[in-house]
């Protein structure tokens, strides 16, 4: 299943230059509709780069034989949501890709992350197009970046799911000593499993999302474990160790059944931690990995989506990619107008990295003064 070097590059070529490549020659052309049909690009970008989601997740599973097993509460597709997941390897938010694509819609997905991962050509770009949120782990600049974001899709009546991460970091070899330190000197339990979470810009989002009535529907408390209890990083992409199997067990909390004060809502985050913790011991100390008892795991014929139907998806949105990407690097070969095109798109998107002017901070301009003529 090309759990090597050679499989492992493959991945990473597809992933990253069907990610160019698509910004390039598909995202591109629809720049104008930013300025004169903002929502007609948000849609257009929405179905563009949800389609272009499932390429790892087609990788991952038909090519690199890759398992996802999932046990739980069943998500709903219409929810809009919080998404709370453990951070265990540099790729957690990636892998969870393949759950939308059984339960949900990828478009919606919009994931917190570093600020430094705006600037990766192609794959940051193409995230700074869908808005996806960047933090520089300064609260008092991503506080009024979050509110502007999250209004910006309480606007559009957008059903997102936003997915962060409470413990701010993956557990590794450097996380976990620190995090250990910490415990000791404020008295908490040592964790080998989660890290302690940060609450927070948790509770920001959902005191934020919930404001407006039925912006927030439920939170999900998601917790990921790996065959093996290892960081899995870029270098074993490269190098084509993938997992063989995740699993992701699934907790549903409707509005109602979240607290509304701020130090309630903080143990409560406490709380699910520390249920991670239990459940992941358990996960690991057992001998066939799961986090329910064998025969109660989510049945694949419960999917809303047929797993035939999600792997044709899959099939079809690899292929697609595959095409463009040839095709691409074709033009760049046979034209000289699509060298400048592309040296045109890549000097501009280079700009705006040095100055630190994103196109998500484009759009936010552009329907702050839309929302000011109103």
């Amino acid at each position: 299943m090309l759990r090597n070097p050679v499989g492992g590059v493959l991945f990473a070529f597809m992933v990253y230059f069907s990610s160019f490549m698509g910004l390039i020659f598909i995202l591109g052309p629809s720049l104008p509709l930013m300025l004169v049909k903002p929502k007609w690009y948000r849609w257009f970008n929405d179905k563009a780069i949800g389609f272009w989601l499932h390429v790892a997740p087609a990788l991952l599973e038909l090519v690199h034989g890759m398992k996802v097993v999932i046990s739980g509460d069943k998500p709903i597709v219409t929810d809009t949501a919080l998404i709370v997941m453990n951070h265990r390897c540099h790729f957690d938010w990636m892998f969870y890709w393949s759950v939308l694509m059984r339960y949900g819609k990828l478009c919606y997905l919009r994931i917190v992350m570093k600020d430094i991962l705006r600037h990766i050509p192609g794959i940051g770009w193409g995230m700074q197009g869908a808005m996806y949120l960047f933090l520089k782990r300064h609260w008092e600049q991503d506080e009024v970046y979050l509110n502007t974001v999250l209004d910006y899709f309480k606007d559009l009546n957008y059903p997102i799911q936003l997915m962060i991460f409470p413990e701010g970091t993956n557990l590794d070899e450097k996380s976990q000593p620190r995090s250990e330190s910490y415990a000791r000197k404020n008295n908490l339990p040592i964790y080998k499993h989660v890290l302690h979470p940060r609450v927070r810009g948790f509770i920001h989002c959902v005191e934020k999302l919930r404001k407006a009535t039925k912006r927030l529907d439920a939170v999900y408390d998601v917790t990921i474990g790996y065959d093996e209890d290892y960081c899995y990083k870029e270098q074993d992409i490269i190098t084509g160790n993938f997992p063989k199997e995740i699993h992701f067990h699934i907790q549903r909390y409707t509005t109602s059944e979240l607290p509304s004060e701020y130090t309630s809502l903080e143990e409560w985050l406490v709380k699910r931690w520390a249920e991670k913790e239990e459940r992941l011991k358990r996960f690991y100390e057992s001998e066939n990995k799961g986090f329910c008892p064998p025969g109660e795991e989510t049945n694949q014929d419960t999917h809303d989506k047929e797993e035939t139907t999600v792997k044709r998806v899959m099939t079809i949105s690899l292929i697609f990619f595959v095409i463009v990407t040839i095709a691409a690097f074709f033009l760049l070969y046979r034209f000289v107008y699509a060298r400048w095109y592309l040296f045109a798109f890549v000097v501009m998107y280079t700009v705006q990295n040095v100055i630190g002017f994103g196109m998500d901070k484009v759009q936010l301009l552009i329907h702050q003064k839309k929302i000011s003529k109103l």
